[in-house]
């Protein structure tokens, strides 16, 4: 993924800035291509769009019900991505800013709440030694959506070069250490869950939806307590909204250059349309 990134960017930087992939693609592989593409690249960023909006609205709604409030799902993710939409408007700075303090909550949360959840595994069920037998052999392409969406920041890559210029060598180190922090949340955030919730329970959490606000549930009961129940869930909060704001940039900078918009402030407004 991490190769793939530095590909794109190679090709970025010999693009004007603010380009992004439908003028890339259209110049080195032709109009049949960019169609593809085109769509490829939509359908990606459209539907994590969606996936972050009904996270939102889960783990908002749970978080209101944990203060007594009982505000649905729908209209939470709606508020929430009614702001967002709000800070991407703004400017490509304002992104920055934003996810630079919602990532540095969240990672100060996460390591609060999983340096407790650590303390807490289970070798017996971090192995699942309950069922000797079990195989994962057939689950290993299912996992293959979810690592692309994990370590899939590629729709990002024009626009750091638009927020850095062409400055490659910053723009590798953002995107060499972006990977190896989201490969140490992630390889922490599977030790923490894994070692705590028996597998068995995985089904039951599936069956829930599989939101991001059951799995909270469920990491919950295994902390008990107040204070870290609290933590977890503004941990999960901050999570869904760094992945938000990041997903919505790369769609929002890909839309202005397929329509050619510019960056006033009526261009800005028709991208966010």
């Amino acid at each position: 993924m991490l190769h793939s990134g530095l590909m794109i960017l190679e090709a970025n930087l010999n693009y004007r800035i603010g380009s992004s992939f439908d003028t890339i693609t259209k110049d080195l592989l032709g109009k049949g291509w960019n169609i593809v593409n085109g769509i490829s690249i939509a359908f990606v960023l459209y539907i994590l769009t969606y996936a972050y909006i009904s996270a939102s609205g889960s783990i908002l709604h749970h978080t209101f019900a944990e203060m007594s409030l009982n505000v649905p799902a729908r209209a939470a993710g709606f508020a929430f991505a009614l702001l967002v939409a709000f800070v991407v408007w703004l400017s490509t700075k304002a992104v920055s800013r934003m996810t630079a303090i919602v990532l540095g909550a969240k990672v100060i949360t996460f390591f609060l709440t999983f340096g407790s959840l650590l303390g807490h595994v289970q070798p017996a069920t971090l192995f699942n030694v309950a069922e000797s037998h079990a195989s994962y052999t057939p689950y290993l392409l299912m996992t293959l959506p979810f690592c692309l969406a994990s370590f899939g920041y590629h729709g990002n890559v024009p626009s750091l070069m638009k927020y850095y210029g062409k400055d490659p060598r910053t723009i590798v180190k953002c995107l060499v250490y972006g990977t190896l922090l989201a490969l140490a949340l992630y390889s922490v955030w599977l030790l923490g869950t894994m070692g705590n919730i028996p597998r068995p329970e995985f089904i039951g959490i599936a069956q829930k939806g599989g939101n991001i606000d059951v799995l909270v549930q469920a990491l919950s009961g295994v902390l008990n307590s107040r204070s870290l129940d609290l933590l977890l869930v503004v941990f999960s909060n901050f999570a869904v909204a760094s992945s938000f704001l990041g997903v919505t940039l790369g769609l929002f900078d890909y839309l202005a250059d397929l329509f050619g918009f510019d960056d006033s402030a009526m261009g800005v407004l028709k991208r966010r349309c």
